[in-house]
């Protein structure tokens, strides 16, 4: 599984990458995370192609921007938000939706979610 997570807090980023490699070691899910800051950087590296899954965890209407630009490159999308953009994220067909904070648990949610639909 190729997973990219978008972030451009470094802390918060490496939290969710260790949550994303415990999830599948726990899995024996082998996989190979990317990460990257922003929009250019991802646009850059989806036109690239071959990600299964992306993680976005960006504050405010910058990520909505986000999500909304990648949407039509990606399937599988995981998205954590400052602010409740739930229903714009049912709009957006997104496999999960969380408001921060990024806990393990949420990451372990959403992980699981995305496995079970097959999206």
């Amino acid at each position: 599984m190729k997973i990219m997570i978008c972030d451009e807090l470094d802390r918060e980023r490496d939290q969710i990458i260790q949550d994303v490699r415990r999830w599948c070691d726990e899995r024996s899910q082998p996989a190979l995370i990317e990460f990257c800051r922003g929009w250019p950087e991802l646009a850059d590296k989806l036109k690239q192609g071959g990600y299964d899954l992306v993680i976005v965890s960006q504050e405010g209407v910058k990520g909505l921007d986000l999500i909304t630009s990648a949407r039509p490159l990606l399937d599988r999308i995981i998205w954590f938000s400052d602010l409740d953009f739930a229903l714009q994220a049912y709009r957006l067909c997104v496999s999960y939706f969380a408001m921060k904070p990024v806990t393990g648990l949420k990451v372990e949610r959403a992980l699981d979610r995305c496995r079970e639909d097959g999206r």
